[in-house]
């Protein structure tokens, strides 16, 4: 377990999808990119912090990531068992 913030990195706050196909490299990168749009699309919504990266077989890397922002008057509390 290594720190991130306050808050300890636990090995299940990461999630790992593996896609394997039959598309070209072209029709690869299309796919991607709309993953990455429809992935963010759905998180951007959720107040979490998040980092989607994809890597192509082509050697394409699309990534996004978004990090919460909180009103001085707000507190996060995460209780770690």
């Amino acid at each position: 377990m290594r720190e991130r913030g306050r808050y300890p990195v636990l090995a299940e706050d990461f999630v790992n999808i593996r896609f394997i196909s039959s598309m070209t490299n072209d029709d690869e990168n299309r796919f991607a990119s709309a993953v990455l749009n429809a992935m963010d699309e759905l998180l951007r919504h959720l107040p979490i912090v998040y980092y989607v990266r994809i890597d192509t077989t082509a050697g394409g890397v699309l990534q996004r990531s978004r990090a919460v922002t909180v009103a001085p008057s707000e507190s996060i509390q995460r209780e770690v068992v």
